[in-house]
């Protein structure tokens, strides 16, 4: 039986000089258990995993070590596909997006984290995109004949205004440190790509043998069974069918349906402590059983 996590109870806030001292810790080493328990003994470990996760988020370090890598994997993309609009849906300081608007003309963003607005802005600048007007959530940055519109909120409700202007969105980019397989089925179901690129967070989840999380998120599978129990490998397939169930389960009919083609992939960081990001093609389902089939096989 799972039990509530001490975490969702209340404890002692953290200090802005207890998040100092963890910040100064984190830039010159990694995550250390041992350590940090030591240099916060009135923490748990989750706490400060907790906290560790979003102070990274927050000072857009989580990731540094393998975003040239990230990028370089974006780059090779957007060259093949030459997309004409993108919709990045967790573009945090745009380290990513700053890629994607070489080759598009349009670019759509979303971040629901309140610091991340100035950051995004910060980092295209330095492409010489700068703010131009601003409409309910919607911040629009322009550089000539190419177009930003960042999305201050949630990706669902950003989704769901894309679709409502009828913006045809050629790349879906979903890059984020967690999971986005809960709701895969609704954005291809709303953005309707031609492309998805995904980052895969779960591997966070394995590693931390949080096996609430992943039994939650790998809903293809039956949730009365563990998933830690899963090594890398095995994981990552786990992942390829999820993605390609989602695509499947976007409408009630098949032939409103979509099939996930898996075309490329790579390891951002080591393969036992990092994440894992894919490309695929997204096309029309043809039949549930061609499908079904390919994934039993």
């Amino acid at each position: 039986m799972f039990e509530r996590r001490k975490a969702y109870n209340k404890g002692k806030p953290w200090s802005k000089e207890d998040e100092e001292k963890l910040l100064a810790f984190l830039e010159k080493n990694s995550f250390d258990s041992k350590v940090l328990l030591k240099m916060f003994p009135d923490r748990t470990l989750p706490a400060i995993r907790s906290k560790t996760r979003k102070l990274r988020i927050k000072e857009d370090t989580f990731g540094k070590s393998y975003r040239k890598l990230k990028q370089d994997f974006t780059d090779k993309w957007a060259r093949k596909i030459s997309p004409s609009k993108v919709f990045e849906a967790y573009a945090g300081a745009g380290h990513q997006s700053e890629i994607w608007i070489n080759y598009c003309n349009e670019l759509y963003a979303s971040d629901k984290e309140k610091n991340k607005k100035n950051q995004f802005i910060e980092t295209l600048s330095k492409r010489n995109f700068s703010a131009d007007s601003e409409s309910y959530n919607w911040t629009k940055l322009q550089n000539g004949k190419k177009r930003i519109f960042f999305y201050s909120g949630d990706v669902i409700d950003a989704a769901i205004e894309i679709r409502k202007e009828k913006i045809s969105i050629d790349v879906l980019d979903l890059d984020t440190c967690g999971s986005t397989l809960p709701i895969l089925p609704f954005l291809l179901n709303l953005i309707k790509p031609k492309y998805l690129l995904i980052t895969h967070g779960e591997f966070h989840s394995l590693r931390f043998k949080r096996d609430d999380v992943l039994r939650r998120v790998l809903f293809h599978r039956d949730v009365t069974i563990t998933a830690i129990d899963l090594n890398v490998d095995e994981l990552s397939h786990e992942l390829d069918k999820a993605v390609k169930i989602a695509a499947l389960r976007t409408n009630n009919e098949t032939k409103n349906s979509f099939s996930a083609k898996l075309l490329d992939e790579i390891w951002l960081g080591s393969k036992f402590h990092g994440m894992l990001r894919r490309v695929y093609k997204i096309e029309r389902a043809s039949a549930t059983a061609d499908i079904l089939n390919d994934l039993i096989k």
